[in-house]
């Protein structure tokens, strides 16, 4: 009996374990949203690719210095009158000729351009590296940002309940006081309407919050029919501005570490390289090549194969010199060509950087805006707060009535919102500030 008893015990409590597994399985923190963008998200992926090109790029660009090899093997059948390549006689019959052989060449001197290609191949690497860092704290940020909204949403819907749960309170000691005659009906009424006004509320921040859960579950690419959810955090509220010195030392710092600005000024290097690339072409250039083949012709007929294939083997070598003189503006043109393409990599860079800086001004003075605003709707809302208690106590006692008494709870929920507004800004903006300033995401 008592094995059983503990078989069972093992068995429910087995059970409940699973389920509390599966249901924290489906709570998501932002350490696991971020990781799970990292390997699922398809512009990742594409930047990660673009990595991969650049890397087969250079080792192209490497493979250019070395000779290259050629195999080849030609059959012939020749009719009629001819001149056999093997006998040198001019023959009548019908002739079937092998020829074998391998050819090999290698450039020399092609006006720095084998050198300059990896250069520039090397420079294209860091910025597809650089720009694939980019993506990763964009896309870091956009999901802090939407983890954010979801706590905000969810703190505006459990106010908007608080709410009503207060409100229908209010609404069971008003009806008595109706009942005892202290209180009009019309009062009771009053309460009434706002239940269904702040239920309203409750309907509408609820569909605020499932549509902050659809916009994360897009960016981690999720199914948004999947059982989602995130931990339940709470934020402390600010206290101070914990604002960096001013927004020209955010943009500083960023302006030397930001992988977007890294790579802009590494794609005006790569621009200049390929301005000497182009100019390698108004240089002579020297390559080096050799050959060597055997071959049978059926008109030697009385060596053997193996002996015409030992006998028949020969061999070039030759070494070239090509100096342009004249080549129909193919030159001048890819040089003007790069010239644009390095104006327009620096026009590239001084937007990144102007971009860059309007975005850290404008979210240091949004921080800064927030949290004054967060401030004086804090001793606005803690006003409002002890205005309402005190009307309340005075509703309760039947010396004030129902509209005193909404106005006074519509001004303190207004106040409320708004206290939550602003410091949920501030901390949007903040969390911005700090991503510009490469300090680690997170709350």
């Amino acid at each position: 009996m008592v094995k059983n008893s503990l078989l069972f015990t093992l068995i429910v409590l087995s059970l409940f374990l699973s389920k509390l597994h599966a249901q924290d399985a489906n709570i998501w923190s932002l350490q696991r949203c971020l990781e799970h963008a990292r390997d699922h998200n398809i512009q990742l992926k594409q930047a990660q690719l673009n990595v991969t090109g650049s890397e087969v790029t250079l080792a192209q660009a490497k493979a250019r210095r070395l000779p290259n090899a050629n195999a080849g093997l030609n059959a012939f059948s020749r009719l009629g009158y001819f001149v056999d390549p093997f006998t040198n006689e001019l023959d009548q019959q019908t002739s079937l000729t092998f020829d074998f052989g391998v050819s090999s060449g290698v450039n020399l001197f092609t006006g720095f351009q084998i050198t300059n290609g990896i250069k520039q191949g090397l420079v294209d690497l860091e910025t597809s590296r650089a720009d694939l860092e980019q993506q990763e704290y964009d896309l870091a940020l956009d999901i802090t940002l939407a983890y954010l909204r979801i706590l905000q949403n969810a703190e505006f819907l459990e106010s908007t309940r608080i709410q009503v749960g207060s409100t229908k309170e209010q609404r069971d000691r008003t009806k008595k006081l109706v009942d005892a005659g202290s209180l009009a009906p019309a009062d009771l009424l009053q309460i009434e309407s706002q239940i269904a006004t702040e239920e309203l509320n409750v309907v509408n921040a609820q569909n605020q919050l499932e549509l902050s859960y659809l916009a994360l579950q897009q960016i981690l690419n999720l199914d948004p029919n999947d059982k989602f959810g995130i931990e339940k955090l709470s934020l402390d509220d600010p206290e101070s501005e914990l604002l960096p010195i001013s927004a020209q030392d955010v943009y500083q710092y960023a302006a030397s570490n930001q992988p977007s600005i890294r790579s802009a000024d590494l794609g005006v290097e790569s621009a200049m390289i390929g301005i000497d690339i182009a100019k390698g072409q108004r240089y002579p250039s020297v390559s080096v090549s050799g050959s060597a083949g055997t071959g049978y012709s059926s008109g030697r007929e009385l060596l053997t194969f193996n002996d015409q294939i030992s006998q028949n083997v020969s061999g070039s070598l030759s070494a070239g010199l090509s100096i342009p003189i004249y080549n129909r503006r193919q030159a001048i043109s890819s040089i003007e060509r790069a010239e644009i393409t390095l104006q327009n990599a620096e026009y590239v860079a001084q937007l990144r950087r102007q971009n860059l800086k309007q975005i850290i001004e404008q979210a240091y003075l949004d921080a800064k805006s927030a949290f004054s605003s967060y401030s004086a709707t804090q001793r606005q809302y803690r006003a409002q707060e002890t205005n309402f208690q005190n009307i309340e106590k005075q509703f309760n006692l039947g010396i004030s009535n129902s509209v005193d008494y909404l106005v006074a709870k519509n001004s303190m929920n207004m106040a409320r919102f708004d206290l939550l507004r602003t410091k949920y800004t501030y901390l949007f903006q903040t969390k911005v500030l700090d991503f510009y300033l490469g300090k680690p995401i997170g709350f």
